[in-house]
């Protein structure tokens, strides 16, 4: 009966900590069309999703504490599993910061008048 309550309680710890790390529940920043935006729906795009990777770091980070402080027991299955869910995380915020490279890239090309050449004398 001790083991059972013991493995019990290790259960609801080890769920316990992966609650407190949670994903941001937010959306998404949406990537503006650099071909069609204005200076100010980039900026606004920028600041979302900077603020966005900000969150998914803090939670890779979270689970990363929780994989090298994970409570005598917790299986590697699990520790791995935390592990991957960061790593998830952090591809999530590569995949946005190139979207929006792109997106940005292309918006200085509108915005920018092309460059002529000088007169050849």
């Amino acid at each position: 009966m001790k083991a059972l309550f013991a493995a019990a309680l290790l259960s609801l710890a080890a769920t316990g900590a992966n609650a407190a790390c949670t994903r941001p529940a937010v959306q998404e920043p949406a990537i503006p069309n650099g071909a069609k935006a204005d200076e100010q729906s980039m900026k606004e795009a920028h600041d979302s999703i900077q603020g966005y990777v900000v969150q998914l770091e803090a939670y890779k980070t979270c689970l990363k504490d929780l994989y090298d402080n994970a409570p005598a027991g917790t299986s590697e299955e699990q520790k791995l599993a935390w592990l991957a869910q960061g790593d998830a995380a952090v591809d999530a915020a590569n995949y946005l910061a190139n979207q929006f490279s792109y997106a940005l890239k292309t918006f200085k090309e509108k915005s920018t008048p092309p460059q002529t050449a000088p007169a050849a004398k």
